[in-house]
Order: structure tokens, then C-alpha cells, then sequence
């Protein structure tokens, strides 16, 4: 019931700080026990993803429609960590290997375009080249299943967030939201796996005093 109950907070609870507060409390019930390295990654995934959030509106890419700070409303801040350790959570698996440091090049390029393009149609082309390249390096069938695991979340929260009023996405894409968000989400999931997973199991191996 986390989904459901984390889409319908976002869309109904009215008041910023209120959602936040409802948002928090839904996740500590579910979430049960966290340990401290989830704790540390939903920080610094929050945190990142909150300034790529602010550069995105300031580039006319979406904006919020009650904002608060920097223009995100204040739920918005710890929203990303939550989507993050929702997948890892719920799909797990084993850490790939042979990742290198191709996965970090291709995630820093596949960042670029939300940074510096506020065109829907540059920002499909753009994230779509590089995700459908980062697909030919990484294609195992967990990372497939993360990237269409990511995509779906991404299509509850985009048009549940544009529908109920949270934000909206100039030019008046079909559906309220661009197709973009499909290259998007999908390379977020990918990436993820692939960067983020490997440090969840290493610290779970030192904790275990296996490494």
C-alpha cells in the first residue's frame, strides 16, 4: 500500500507542510526499519535531485505550482530519496558488475540535457540517445526490470503530481505531460541499479563483517 497511499497524499492533502508531514509519516510506517547507509543515500539523492529540480524550473523545463523555496514546494526536497529507496526496496536483486567508468560518463551526459534544454522535443532526443546507448552497454534483465519499474512509477507521479494540480509542464502536452518522462524515469532506474544498488550491497557486506 505504499504507492497508493504516497499517490494519494500528494494528491489531496492540501498545504505544503502538511503534505510533507503526512508524506513522512507514511513512509516511516511502511519503510519500516531503515538502516544508516539508506538513511545517507535518500540524503544525498534527495539533495541532488532537489538542485537539479531547481535548475530544471528556472530553465522553464515544468514548475510547481505552489512553491515554497527556490521554487519547490517544501515536500518536494524529500521526494526523490522516497522514489529511489521505494525501487531498491521493492525490486532488489544482486549488484551488476562490469559497470566502470562508462555508467558515470553516460549518467553525467544523460543529466546534461534536463540542465540545459528547456524544449520537450531536444529533451526526448536528447536523453532518449543517450539512454538508448546506455542500453546497448547495460542490458541485463534486471536492469530492464528497473528501467520499466521506473518508468511506470514515473507515470503514476507525473500525471497523478499534473492532474491534481501539483505542477504542469508549459505547451500543454498531450496528457498534461511530455513524453520525455518515459527517457527520463527510465534512465533514472537504469542508472540507479547500476551506480547506486552496488553500495547498498558493499555496505550491507561491512555491516555483516563479510568485507
Amino acid at each position: 500500500m505504499q504507492l497508493p497511499l504516497t499517490l494519494a497524499l500528494l494528491a489531496f492533502v492540501p498545504g505544503g507542510w502538511a503534505k510533507l508531514l503526512s508524506l513522512l509519516l507514511c513512509w516511516a510506517l511502511t519503510f519500516g526499519a531503515i538502516t544508516r547507509l539508506e538513511l545517507v543515500i535518500y540524503a544525498l539523492v534527495s539533495a541532488l535531485f532537489s538542485l537539479m529540480d531547481i535548475m530544471a524550473v528556472r530553465q522553464g523545463v515544468f514548475a510547481f505550482n505552489s512553491p515554497d523555496f527556490l521554487g519547490l514546494p517544501i515536500w518536494e526536497f524529500f521526494m526523490w530519496g522516497f522514489y529511489i529507496l521505494h525501487c531498491l526496496r521493492l525490486l532488489g536483486g544482486p549488484p551488476p558488475r562490469g559497470s566502470g567508468v562508462t555508467v558515470v560518463v553516460l549518467a553525467v551526459l544523460f543529466a546534461v540535457p534536463f540542465n540545459i534544454l528547456s524544449d520537450a522535443w531536444l529533451l526526448l532526443a536528447a536523453s532518449g540517445s543517450v539512454l538508448a546507448i546506455a542500453v546497448a552497454f547495460f542490458h541485463d534483465r534486471e536492469d530492464l526490470a528497473y528501467l520499466s519499474y521506473m518508468i511506470f512509477l514515473g507515470a503514476l507521479v507525473e500525471y497523478c503530481g499534473v492532474w491534481s494540480g501539483q505542477w504542469h509542464y508549459p505547451g500543454a502536452p498531450v496528457g498534461g505531460v511530455p513524453l520525455w518522462f518515459a527517457t527520463m524515469w527510465g534512465g533514472i532506474g537504469l542508472f540507479m541499479r547500476r551506480l547506486i544498488l552496488p553500495l547498498l550491497h558493499t555496505g550491507s557486506l561491512r555491516a555483516n563483517g563479510h568485507a
